[in-house]
């Protein structure tokens, strides 16, 4: 089988880079964050990325973990922080042990488990949130969101000495503004967009939606803890962000006929926010 293909859709201010074919590979990079999700089979342009937002352990997402870290080392870069879905923290620990073992020098990154409910500091604008997606093993979608501050107009004006001296009073002098810019969400059932309002109202909302037609049906899919774009159909008008993206497609649908599908069978008022990622 011949290497996957990278693409690239430039959409709502940010750029999605990278692979996405279900059960094949996946790994996907916002260069416009300094984020990557899932690391693949570590295509080549991974490797300047430092941090790593994972869904779960199947192989097509993170097999590529231990060359990721090793090739990250010889190339003097820093260990990589990489969240993963808390349950796989301890085997991917020994994963990365036997592979040290084997390759006479240590592998060195940190792992970071993460559980539903926190929050994960990425910048001073930038927190990731992790929610728990319907799929066959542990398995994390990534919410970010991005929180601007700037200066109250009512304090416009005035000189940056008075604006110091508030400050160091303890005046709140700004005023923030947070809003969930993306989520990318691994390989999930349609349950997690229909219980989260949050991802709903993402600017862009990178989701899965492994089958395209009958050849697997529904109850099929769902079986194995994906999409279907059926489910698609009849719910997506509840998305009310900017651009749903629609990756993880399955090797027996090619990119022709997913975008047919969308001009042919999604509703008026959604089919103008969707596209498909994915060569």
């Amino acid at each position: 089988m011949p290497r996957p293909r990278e693409d690239e859709l430039q959409i709502a201010g940010l750029r999605l880079q990278g692979i996405a074919e279900g059960g094949v590979e996946t790994n996907l990079r916002v260069p416009e964050l300094k984020l990557m999700f899932d690391i693949g089979m570590c295509p080549p342009r991974a490797l300047k990325y430092g941090r790593v937002l994972a869904s779960h352990g199947h192989a097509d997402h993170l097999a590529g973990l231990h060359y990721y870290v090793s090739q990250r080392g010889m190339m003097k870069l820093p260990p990589p922080i990489i969240h993963v879905p808390a349950e796989i923290v301890e085997p991917l620990e020994r994963i990365m042990a036997a592979w040290s073992e084997i390759e006479g020098f240590p592998l060195k990154c940190e792992l970071r488990g993460a559980s539903p409910g926190e929050r994960v500091r990425i910048s001073n604008e930038l927190t990731a949130i992790p929610l728990r997606t319907h799929h066959r093993v542990p398995s994390l979608a990534w919410v970010i969101e991005r929180t601007t501050r700037r200066l109250d107009p009512r304090y416009e004006g005035l000189p940056p000495s008075e604006i110091k001296r508030l400050r160091e009073a303890g005046e709140a002098i700004s005023l923030e503004s947070t809003v969930p810019l993306l989520c990318v969400t691994g390989d999930t059932k349609i349950e997690l967009f229909l219980e989260h309002e949050l991802v709903r109202r993402c600017k862009v909302l990178v989701h899965e939606c492994t089958s395209w037609d009958d050849q697997r049906g529904v109850a099929s899919t769902r079986e194995w803890g994906h999409t279907h774009v059926d489910e698609w159909i009849e719910h997506g008008e509840r998305f009310e962000g900017e651009a749903l993206v629609l990756v993880h497609r399955s090797l027996r649908h090619t990119r022709r006929d997913a975008l047919r599908v969308v001009r042919d069978r999604f509703p008026a008022g959604l089919r103008e926010k969707v596209f498909v990622f994915g060569t």
